[in-house]
């Protein structure tokens, strides 16, 4: 299998799109434990799925991810950067009623915080793209788009 998208939305072109609900999703599974075969994955996009779990289950995710992963394959990770977040917060550019509504997840990422995730669940040459995904995802400001290699 070439890529897939971990998205509610269809967002990669070509990518097979996984959610968790049915929907407009071509499959539906749990995006922490994703049943394909070992090493049948080129490339896993995944949109904000880490900040809505956990720090337990984004640790088994992205181990699970590894795994799906070919050799040489791809994972592209889009969160919300806390430290953007933070700073418009403490600086009075974001309200609290805001912070509380949209950018209130169980895990919270950094860049640095979210390469050591990443190298820990054995990804290696992170890398931050900080204008998003040429031709597939134009970042938003205050998301962290990062990219591994297994």
């Amino acid at each position: 299998m070439d890529k897939i998208e971990l998205s509610e939305n269809k967002i990669v072109p070509g990518a097979l799109t996984v959610w968790n609900e049915h929907g407009v999703a071509d499959l539906t599974m749990d995006l922490k434990a994703l049943s394909f075969r070992p090493e049948s994955i080129q490339e896993i996009y995944s949109f904000h799925i880490l900040d809505h779990l956990f720090p337990e289950e984004t640790e088994i995710a992205l181990k699970n991810w590894f795994k799906c992963l070919k050799n040489g394959g791809k994972v592209f990770v889009v969160v919300d950067d806390f430290e953007y977040i933070a700073r418009g917060f403490v600086g009075g550019d974001l309200s609290i009623e805001l912070v509380n509504h949209v950018h209130n997840h169980p895990t919270q990422f950094t860049q640095d915080n979210l390469t050591k995730i990443l190298q820990a669940a054995g990804f290696r040459d992170v890398v931050v793209w900080y204008g998003g995904l040429p031709d597939i995802y134009n970042k938003k400001h205050y998301e962290l788009v990062l990219a591994a290699i297994k």
